[in-house]
Order: C-alpha cells, then sequence, then structure tokens
C-alpha cells in the first residue's frame, strides 16, 4: 500500500482543509510549542493527544529535536498517515474512553500533554476522567494544552454563545468559499482511494458507537482540570468559540 499512495500528499491535504475551520492554526501551534517551552522548558517526554495525522508531532519534533514524542489515537487512518509522515516519533493506538489507555505514554511522567480539534468528540463525563488521568501522567509543573472548540454554553451565557458559534459558522462559510476543502470533502475523498478501503472500515468499525449527551463547554474543561488538580488552568486565546486552554500541573 505505501507504494501506490502518496502520504505527505494526504497529510498536506488534511493541513489545508483544517485550516478551513482554523485559519490562524499554524499561529497556534507554534503558540501552543511556545508556553510549553515556557512554562516547562524543553521537554524531555511530549505527547500528542488525539493526535489524528501527527500535525502537532511534526511541528514538536522540528522545535524539540531531543525529546520523546508519543502521538495517541485510535483512528486507524490517521495514524496510518502520522506513521508514513513524521519521523522521529512513536504513533500508538489507544482510546481514551477506555480504562488504562494511558498505559502507551512513557512509564516515567511526561512535561507536556498537546491536544487540538479533537476533544470536543468526548462526553463531559469522558473529559473529566481524562483530566484525572493526565493528572497523574503529567509531572508537577508540567502542561497540558488544547486548542479546539468548547462552546461558551448556551445554558450558562445564551447570547454570547450563539454569537460564538455564528462567528465561528462565519469564518468557516468564508474559508469554504474561498474554495478551502470541507471535513466532508476530504472524508469523501479518501473513502475513493482503494487503498485506504481497509483502514476506513476498520476506522467506522471502532467509531460505530461514538456518542456523548452534549457537546463540551469552556466550563467543562476548566472544571474538570482545576478538579483533577491541574495548579493554575486558564484561557490563553479565543477565536469565536475556539479556545487555547492551558493547564500547569
Amino acid at each position: 500500500m505505501s507504494q501506490l499512495v502518496d502520504w505527505d500528499a494526504w497529510s498536506e491535504r488534511w493541513d489545508v482543509q483544517q485550516a478551513g475551520y482554523l485559519p490562524d492554526r499554524d499561529e497556534q501551534f507554534a503558540l501552543m510549542l511556545t508556553v510549553v517551552e515556557r512554562l516547562s522548558g524543553t521537554p524531555d517526554r511530549f505527547v500528542d493527544l488525539a493526535c489524528g495525522p501527527g500535525t502537532i508531532s511534526a511541528r514538536a519534533r522540528q522545535r524539540f529535536p531531543e525529546a520523546e514524542i508519543v502521538g495517541v489515537d485510535l483512528d486507524p487512518f490517521l495514524l496510518e498517515i502520522a506513521k508514513r509522515t513524521v519521523s522521529g516519533a512513536r504513533f500508538a493506538e489507544a482510546d481514551l474512553r477506555a480504562d488504562g489507555w494511558d498505559a502507551v505514554l512513557p512509564a516515567e511522567q511526561v512535561d507536556a500533554v498537546c491536544s487540538a480539534t479533537a476533544l470536543h468528540w468526548l462526553d463531559p463525563a469522558d473529559l473529566e476522567t481524562l483530566a484525572q488521568t493526565l493528572s497523574r501522567r503529567i509531572r508537577p509543573g508540567g502542561v497540558f494544552l488544547n486548542a479546539d472548540t468548547m462552546r461558551l454554553g448556551p445554558a450558562e451565557v445564551p447570547q454570547l454563545d450563539a454569537l460564538a458559534v455564528e462567528l465561528r459558522d462565519e469564518i468557516w462559510a468564508e474559508s469554504h468559499a474561498a474554495g478551502v476543502e470541507d471535513w466532508a470533502t476530504w472524508w469523501q475523498a479518501a473513502a475513493e482511494e482503494p487503498a485506504f478501503a481497509d483502514l476506513l472500515a476498520e476506522r467506522e468499525r471502532r467509531f460505530a458507537d461514538r456518542a456523548r449527551g452534549r457537546e463540551i463547554t469552556l466550563t467543562d474543561t476548566l472544571e474538570s482540570f482545576r478538579k483533577a488538580g491541574f495548579a493554575e488552568v486558564a484561557v490563553l486565546g479565543q477565536v469565536a468559540d475556539k479556545h487555547l486552554v492551558a493547564a500547569i500541573r
């Protein structure tokens, strides 16, 4: 299969597609790694959580060439892209909703965990459990960073929540009107590639039971990590309902 597929092209196509939803995506990733460096120093052990095709891992590899970098995800197709395109990192399969998923992490506590545009798929209860797991696995003084969609909360601040969603939808619409490929089109193109059939079938099987009670809000995230024992938890950046949350262990 590797001889038939231009894995780098698919990785680059993913980056372009994702930038349609977060136009300042590269700047967000650079900021995340800067925050890691400023707060916890150059990491020895770095985790790209829900890593997808390894976008953060690739950037961390360039920024921290001596670090042990581990990417974790459940999606077999995106993990295959990561394994084919990102050198110097280890990628492991794990379901963040399952007990003991963190067995794939280094035995020693890690210095930093970063994630982007992925954890919103979790149920709020799953996020709370995840925060508790990360509290055990990140060393004191280490950091967690997440850049993702987090609703402000329709029950908490209904007008501001609605406005943030409206602004987000306008950003997306503008990107796609300008010709940027959207999520559905990218996945449809992947489905039309015969070499991906087995990986996509396995992906469908793994995500068949994906469900959540409601969308994660910003409050859910902040409270989950505070309850889990992180010393400081705050928002470092926001565009519409996209937030960059930082937590210091």
